[in-house]
């Protein structure tokens, strides 16, 4: 007796339909792959791009860098030479403060002297010192006047208050009778430091 075979040609699961699952599931696959490496790609491109920029801000950063060093030094000599040049003005400033000029004696004996009275001889010197430890100087002049009362007038002319922040203690003496009539004498008095430093003159 033969077998008996049942056979149905009803298949019991849609080929068609797996085959589509299968197709779809793969192509979504390959959009992911290709979207994170795009993504990979664009960000290693970044990160690329970035290295590069930072590279070069910091050669940049170093060139300034550099640059104001080199002004730094710059600074540093034109600040100690500034430092030389002051200290070498306040040293000349000191020894003009202390520098005498003899020429405003002159002016003042132009002013003073009576045009009856002639002198010579004079003799400018500063051996003596003061209370306050100044040197005192001090002229002496020989003069000839026209006579005893010219004399008189000169002394007078010297002792004016006007004069005193010029000289101080004027004083006439070694009087004498020339044959001519006209009368020769001495002249001393101190001259004050104030009146013949170099700074207090150095305008007129």
């Amino acid at each position: 007796m033969e077998p008996k075979y049942q056979t149905s040609f009803i298949p019991k699961k849609p080929i068609t339909a797996t085959g589509q699952v299968r197709s779809g599931g793969t192509s979504l696959l390959l959009l992911v792959s290709i979207i994170i490496f795009l993504v990979s790609l664009g960000l290693g491109g970044y990160v690329l791009l970035e290295k590069n920029i930072l590279i070069q801000k910091i050669s940049a950063d170093q060139a300034t860098i550099e640059t104001n060093k080199s002004g730094l030094v710059s600074d540093s000599i034109t600040v100690e030479s500034l430092v030389q040049l002051n200290s070498r003005i306040n040293v000349a400033k000191v020894l003009l403060s202390k520098h005498v000029a003899i020429s405003p004696i002159f002016n003042f004996l132009q002013t003073a002297t009576l045009k009856s009275v002639r002198f010579k001889n004079f003799t400018f010197s500063a051996a003596t010192k003061n209370t306050d430890g100044t040197t005192k100087i001090s002229v002496q002049m020989s003069g000839v006047a026209k006579d005893w009362e010219t004399v008189a007038s000169q002394a007078d002319e010297f002792g004016k208050t006007d004069y005193n922040k010029i000289i101080t203690e004027p004083k006439v003496s070694n009087l004498g009778l020339n044959i001519d009539g006209s009368v020769s004498f001495l002249f001393t008095a101190y001259v004050t430091t104030d009146y013949l430093k170099y700074s207090n003159n150095m305008n007129n």
